[in-house]
């Protein structure tokens, strides 16, 4: 039988490829979300878009590859063969962690996991190793892990917020039959949405772009200001000649948004996915885990086609879209999906009486011309949309600057969890959150976020067994936990499409 740390990175390398799958198409609701809720285009295009700025965020991604994912625990307290142990433990642990929620269809995310995986690998090992907990704590960077974790939490409270104040505001101004007053001020409103998506292609999909010096790099973090105020310009004057010609511009920013989202994610995330067997291999081979390890272009672009394909195949990464779109529509599906408890019925009454509190302050005259922004036309959703293109490009627009923003000042956050509580404060402010649909509604994003906070644990309890599985029982823990993986994976298939047939039925 070949040597533990041969055969482990054997399974290492091909446990890569099932994390890009599971992981890509848990991550799909990121930039597939907004323009499938508000079908943009058809299904197919949506999908092409998405897979071509998925394989260029690949290519251009510098494949530096964190080993120990920021921060997380120290390399040097490990020896090389110990390293391959925690990273084979990620690595198993991340695809049954990744594929249990896509089977279900709840959005996560890939960084929490892995950064959890992390740290009970880590912890676990050292503790077998000396024996004492107390000891085997000083492995564990823990005041990163909390930076981290409360970056986090505060990014998701501050997404809600300024998706609700965002979408409030434009709803407000256009209100939703607002063609004609698009007509006159959307040249203003998509250079605003251009210059967000291009600051977020400069600021998180370009930090790691081959093809940019640190020269240009450093130009561009210093003349930040100076870049969005002549993007602003160009594009709103771009966007008046288009409006002027009856283009639809709304159309053409949301497909723009989602094949940026789309690059930046894969140029950025690509870590989660094979960062661990990158780090594996380079551990066998007697690298520096302390460092960067870079990975060659031909492994990113494999990678890349690998997410592509996998989200135009994948039913699981339509499921997973499919929570996130139907939590934020007009329509009453929700009702299929979600069934309210008690908790949620009283929070939702709770809502109610503060709201109706406040709408008693108002003057009338106040009252009933707010309504008039909020009505809805005979237009709104009749193709079957969960929303409008405006509301769609509102999803894109602060989800975008509020990544671009924490990117740029190194604040660790989750971009799935920004994008979805995002589009939940949109929709808020968007009055989807009627009466008779609010305690599904509230059931279903309570049941999501709950799941956010599951994955941590879970994810550093899966890592935590797997290690000491593969720490006593070498080879052959590496034999059973493959064959536990392939028995796993192909129940959760089945299961995923059990429960397909049941919702289609």
């Amino acid at each position: 039988m070949p040597s533990f740390e041969l055969l482990a990175v054997i399974f290492l390398v091909s446990l890569a490829f099932g994390n890009l799958i599971v992981g890509v198409v848990n991550d799909a609701v990121n930039f597939l979300s907004s323009a499938i809720g508000a079908k943009v285009a058809p299904l197919k295009t949506i999908m092409i878009i998405a897979g071509i700025g998925i394989i260029i965020g690949s290519t251009f991604s510098d494949g530096i590859i964190e080993v120990a994912r920021k921060g997380i625990f120290y390399p040097e307290n490990f020896a090389l063969s110990e390293a391959i142990i925690i990273f084979t433990a990620v690595a198993f642990a991340d695809i049954i962690l990744l594929d249990l929620f896509s089977t279900f269809g709840l959005p996560t995310s890939t960084t929490v996991s892995v950064v959890f995986e992390l740290l009970g690998a880590a912890l676990v090992l050292a503790w077998l190793k000396i024996g004492n907990l107390s000891e085997a704590w000083h492995v564990i960077n823990s005041s990163s892990a909390t930076k981290i974790i409360l970056g986090i939490l505060f990014s998701v409270a501050i997404a809600f917020i300024l998706g609700l104040i965002a979408q409030f505001a434009t709803r407000l101004i256009f209100t939703f039959d607002y063609k004609e007053k698009f007509k006159r001020w959307g040249f203003l409103w998509s250079g605003i949405a251009l210059t967000s998506i291009i600051f977020f292609i400069l600021i998180k999909g370009g930090k790691h772009a081959t093809f940019m010096t640190p020269e240009f790099k450093d130009w561009i973090a210093n003349s930040t200001f100076q870049i969005l105020i002549i993007c602003f310009v160009f594009f709103s004057f771009i966007s008046l000649i288009l409006i002027k010609i009856r283009a639809n511009i709304l159309k053409f920013i949301i497909l723009i948004g989602t094949a940026s989202l789309a690059m930046a994610f894969a140029g950025n995330d690509l870590a989660n996915f094979i960062g661990f067997s990158v780090g594996g291999v380079h551990a066998f081979l007697g690298s520096d885990l302390s460092g960067t390890l870079p990975t060659p272009s031909w492994v990113l672009i494999i990678a890349g086609i690998t997410m592509a394909l996998s989200i135009a195949f994948s039913k699981k990464a339509k499921t997973v879209v499919k929570t996130s779109v139907n939590l934020c529509s007009h329509n009453k599906e929700i009702k299929k999906q979600w069934k309210p408890n008690t908790f949620s019925a009283r929070l939702c009454n709770l809502v109610t009486f503060f709201y109706d509190a406040f709408l008693s302050l108002l003057p009338q005259r106040l009252k009933k011309w707010l309504s008039t922004r909020w009505k809805l036309t005979s237009e709104t959703n009749s193709n079957g949309s969960a929303f409008d293109l405006l509301r769609a490009s509102v999803n894109l627009i602060i989800a975008a600057a509020v990544i671009s923003y924490a990117t740029s000042h190194k604040l660790p956050l989750s971009t799935t969890y920004v994008t979805f509580m995002v589009a939940m404060g949109t929709s808020l402010a968007d009055g989807a959150w009627d009466s008779d649909c609010a305690p599904y509604r509230i059931t279903g994003i309570l049941t999501v976020i709950s799941g956010w906070f599951f994955t941590a644990f879970l994810a550093f309890v899966m890592a935590g067994v797997i290690v000491s599985i593969l720490y006593f029982a070498r080879s052959y823990g590496l034999l059973l936990l493959g064959i536990a993986v392939i028995v796993i994976t192909y129940k959760l298939f089945h299961l995923h499409k059990k429960r397909d047939c049941a919702v289609v039925g």
